[in-house]
């Protein structure tokens, strides 16, 4: 018998929330009436989806195939199945009613005799009772030109040369489905409503992207007290001169007094961010004695010394 599938209904996100396939949904069979004439019994059956048994179809009506007039209801009185001198069939097409402004698809009965010749049709809507009648070229519905698509993409605006600041929007691109051609773009706040307009780098959020390091050297003589800047990520010593006290950020205390003796410290980097040293760390230069300071900062820190 033939069958038209309807889809399964879609989740909140336009996708099917599951694995999808449907029952027969809209089949049409011959009765043959007293007289000789031929009706199409319209047989519904339920959509039946993500594995559940399919529902037995139900009689909603029927159609007269020569002038395409649906009767709700079971066949007329007298009505049964075709005998042998009237062997009957049907054939359910899917086809499409292609005008300048859409293309519709509908359903076409046809009724063929023994021979399998037409001998009568009648045309519906979808739901296989509704009568209708194309207006423009009836064809198969993969000639139908596919309209515009759009796709919705979450993306960051990286606002600094770092991971942040950081502006998160939807970018709504219309493309071509042929070709692929953007055809338009629009940006938005998550709320997909209010525009936004990027003002620095566009990106996938979520991207590593290391905080610039700069190198800075530094030359102290006393008597000054130096203190190391937050987010310092190795400071390396050379005593000039001593004495040089460096006090570390458990509060220890180390005297340098020969002159040319240097230290290292360097905190390793973290998942996509650079190292830090702890704080405070502080350097006393008195008066008479000099040190040289090697550090790498952040960029853009400004005066550290």
């Amino acid at each position: 018998m033939p069958v038209e599938p309807i889809p399964c209904a879609p989740g909140g996100g336009g996708e099917p929330p599951g694995p999808s396939c449907c029952a027969p949904s809209i089949a049409s069979t011959p009765l043959c009436q007293e007289d000789g004439t031929t009706i199409l019994l319209v047989l519904r059956s339920a959509c039946a989806c993500d594995g559940a048994e399919p529902t037995p179809p139900e009689v909603v009506g029927w159609l007269d195939p020569v002038t395409g007039d649906f009767t709700e209801g079971p066949a007329p009185a007298g009505a049964g199945p075709c005998g042998a001198d009237d062997c009957a069939s049907v054939s359910l097409l899917r086809l499409c009613d292609l005008t300048e402004e859409e293309c519709v698809p509908f359903l076409r009965h046809l009724v063929h005799d023994c021979t399998g010749a037409v001998t009568s049709s009648t045309d519906t809507a979808l739901d296989g009772v509704t009568p209708y009648t194309p207006t423009g070229t009836v064809g198969d519905c993969e000639d139908c030109p596919c309209p515009p698509k759009t796709r919705v993409l979450p993306l960051c605006d990286y606002l600094g040369p770092g991971p942040t600041p950081v502006v998160q929007f939807l970018r709504h691109v219309t493309y071509d489905c042929t070709t692929g051609e953007v055809l338009e773009q629009t940006d938005t706040l998550p709320d997909a409503v209010t525009p936004y307009t990027p003002v620095g780098e566009v990106g996938e959020c979520g991207q590593c992207r290391p905080t610039p390091m700069c190198p800075t050297l530094l030359g102290l003589s006393g008597p000054e007290t130096w203190s190391m800047p937050e987010g310092t990520e190795s400071l390396a010593i050379t005593v000039a001169c001593g004495p040089v006290t460096v006090t570390d950020c458990s509060g220890n205390a180390t005297t340098i007094n020969e002159c040319g003796a240097s230290f290292t410290w360097a905190a390793p980097p973290g998942d996509c961010t650079p190292g830090r040293l702890c704080t405070p760390v502080t350097v006393d230069v008195p008066e008479g004695a000099a040190v040289y300071l090697n550090l790498l900062i952040p960029c853009g820190m400004g005066d550290v010394s």
